[in-house]
């Protein structure tokens, strides 16, 4: 079996030590794409997260001599080095961790089966073992690493409009639950049942932009919603805002919220199914309501700055 092996379009000598196989720091270098003194600096920086025997293996003195006096390394490391540092497969990861770039992932999984598989290093055994199955993985990271993603990705989720957080918690419930193998069926059952028309929040702007969808009319503002919802009895006007009223609790849900410039206070949520009670009751162009009940006289238009939040 030949002992050159391509990583990352570079080819290189597949060695050694002990039967083990490691690559120099060189080699990682040249498979990562970076510079010798990134894996230095690396490792001396983090000198705790590396553990000699496990991540590395350092030579220096009758040792270092024996391994490059053996065929298979010539020219493997320098003729006058004091020391050697021979990354092993799990150091190798650390670094791939440490470059925190996808090209490094990428090359790491390139190396783990190319470079490090027991079968190239002559396990025979490892051609008859059964294969272990394993969930999916998150760029090949460690189980905490595809933990902490998962949950930086919902966490994200969780300021787009339309989304719910109970619906987002149960996502990453189930995300952890195949990334890490662990079982959370009785944290899932912990969450309160939700109905999917209850999945969709709403402002009053999108409420309008649903129905001038629906309806064809070149616009829906929030300020008609806004008038509309309070016609209908779903909400009332209070000094800063409006407020949910007991008949807009079947349509709707008041919950905290946070803006960017550190404003704070509650807000309405309004779900799917007031859309169409809402384009139901908006006066058409002559004035009579979408569905043909009777006309309600409107007031004025309100100013365009009134606020489509409840805050109380």
């Amino acid at each position: 079996m030949s002992n050159i092996v391509t990583i990352a379009g570079v080819q290189s000598a597949r060695i050694t030590y002990k039967g083990r196989p490691v690559c120099t720091t060189q080699q990682l270098a040249q498979f990562y794409g970076c510079a010798e003194k990134n894996i230095g600096d690396n490792h001396a920086n983090n000198r705790d997260r590396f553990e000699e025997g496990k991540h590395f293996v350092k030579l220096e003195g009758a040792a270092l001599q024996a391994f490059k006096n053996c065929p298979e390394n010539f020219g493997s490391v320098a003729p006058r080095a004091p020391a050697l540092i021979l990354w092993t497969e799990l150091g190798a990861g650390r670094h791939a961790k440490m470059l925190t770039t996808d090209k490094a992932w990428d090359v790491f999984e390139e190396m783990e089966e190319a470079y490090f598989s027991r079968a190239l290093a002559g396990d025979a055994a490892a051609l008859s073992a059964p294969v272990e199955t394993k969930p999916a993985r998150v760029r090949g990271r460690t189980p905490l690493d595809q933990v902490k993603v998962i949950n930086f990705v919902g966490d994200a989720l969780k300021d787009v409009p339309g989304i719910r957080l109970d619906v987002v918690a149960a996502a990453k419930l189930q995300a952890f639950e195949q990334h890490t193998g662990i079982d959370f069926s009785e944290f899932r059952r912990a969450l309160p049942p939700v109905t999917l028309e209850r999945m969709v929040r709403l402002n009053p702007t999108q409420i309008g932009a649903r129905i001038a969808e629906q309806t064809g009319r070149a616009k829906c503002s929030s300020q008609l919603v806004n008038k509309v919802l309070l016609e209908l009895g779903l909400q009332r006007k209070v000094e800063d805002g409006y407020v949910l009223t007991e008949a807009g609790t079947k349509y709707g849900e008041v919950l905290p919220f946070k803006a960017k410039n550190a404003h704070h206070g509650n807000q309405i949520d309004w779900w799917e199914s007031v859309v169409d009670v809402v384009r139901e009751n908006i006066p058409a162009a002559d004035g009579k309501r979408g569905s043909g009940g009777s006309v309600i006289p409107l007031k004025p238009r309100q100013a365009p700055d009134e606020p489509q939040a409840a805050l109380l």
